[in-house]
């Protein structure tokens, strides 16, 4: 979702928490580049090993803007707005997991990147997810370092999450808004409405419908491909997560051979966010070093 005050929070952490480099925050400006013949808006910082930061369901690239600042001194961090979300093209088509496999691909190539580390968070963990399952069987694939997977969608529930909510109201709004956050402090009237009116100028409603009644197939889930997935890997779960819960960042870890699992207290479901100077610093230690496999 596309949230004011989160931006805000997210750039007083980049400014106070981490010292970033002013010319680095004057180098986060947008680039754009065709993939399939749409527009995909994007950030490319810094340089060295690619990193490639995907956001989650319904979420811009600029949820990412402080872990981007930060990992940019030692990265090049590729940040895009997925397909049908953000400032990138939102063409009316049936979009389901694969199309984000897809278009993650093909922005690669594009880019003539030759490897490249995933984080993911939320949905965009999904995607990570499956894009890692299909390595070995997929030979034109760009190949993947390591994977972070952070609150990641993409295995079944016991329950769908928060079922009822409807973010075309205040009362959805403010609902979704408890629930991704553990600390909801910052949530008064204003910040609300300023919450919803950017919600409504997104313009994403088909995107995410469309999404929606795919997320019923279970081709696309996880749960019986985890044991393809030989990336190293580091899964990042908020213990308060309302959202996913940490039982399923505790199955990934489980399921995904190697795989290490690192939680954070007091935190929902937006970890670069709200933990974001450990969030960074444990993605950090992972990428430069040497994951069990």
């Amino acid at each position: 979702m596309r949230r004011a005050i989160r931006y805000r929070f997210i750039v007083l952490l980049a400014i106070f928490v981490v010292p970033v480099s002013s010319q680095a925050q004057a180098q986060l400006t947008d680039k754009t580049i065709a993939v399939f013949g749409q527009s995909i808006r994007y950030w490319d910082l810094g340089s060295g090993p690619v990193v490639v930061l995907l956001h989650g369901f319904g979420e811009p690239k600029e949820d990412w803007r402080a872990a981007t600042l930060i990992l940019a001194q030692k990265y090049r961090v590729l940040v895009p707005d997925q397909i049908g979300f953000g400032q990138s093209d939102k063409p009316l088509i049936d979009y389901c997991v694969q199309t984000y496999v897809d278009f993650l691909n093909e922005f690669l190539r594009q880019l003539k990147v030759e490897k490249a580390s995933l984080v993911g968070e939320s949905f965009g963990g999904w995607v990570a997810g499956l894009y890692a399952s299909e390595l070995s069987s997929d030979e034109n694939l760009i190949p993947v370092e390591k994977l972070a997977l952070v609150d990641a969608g993409g295995l079944k529930q016991d329950a769908p999450p928060l079922p009822g909510i409807n973010t075309s109201s205040l009362a959805g709004m403010r609902r979704l808004m408890e629930a991704v956050f553990y600390d909801t402090s910052w949530l008064n009237e204003d910040a609300l409405r300023k919450i919803f009116t950017d919600r409504l100028a997104v313009n994403d409603g088909y995107t995410a419908q469309s999404l929606i009644a795919s997320f019923a197939q279970s081709t696309e889930r996880l749960d019986n491909r985890l044991g393809s997935i030989k990336t190293p890997t580091l899964v990042v779960w908020g213990k308060q997560d309302k959202l996913v819960p940490i039982a399923v960042g505790e199955r990934y870890a489980s399921g995904i051979a190697g795989a290490k699992l690192v939680t954070f207290d007091k935190c929902g479901h937006v970890p670069p966010i709200e933990k974001t100077e450990g969030f960074v610093a444990a993605v950090t230690a992972f990428l430069g070093g040497t994951a069990a496999r």
